[in-house]
């Protein structure tokens, strides 16, 4: 299904997925198969995880030293 490096295209049908699974897993509690659902609700989750980007850094402006910086030996 998804590699990790495939962009944010897909992450709301990961969550999508792993919200079914869960549910499904509520469903089928108490069977074998609750417990796969739950590891597949698991891999969609962190394929839904791998899918943000970080966001970018804010630009700093240049910033203008201290005004009083003739009080700590510099020259103005």
């Amino acid at each position: 299904m998804g590699e990790a490096g495939e962009g944010c295209g897909m992450k709301e049908r990961h969550i999508h997925t792993a919200r079914v699974y869960l549910r499904e897993a509520i469903s089928r509690r108490g069977t074998a198969f609750s417990w796969t659902l739950l590891q597949w609700a698991g891999n969609a989750r962190r394929r839904a995880a791998a899918c943000i980007t970080p966001a970018a850094e804010p630009v700093q402006p240049d910033l203008a030293g201290p005004l009083q910086l003739d009080l700590f030996g510099g020259s103005a």
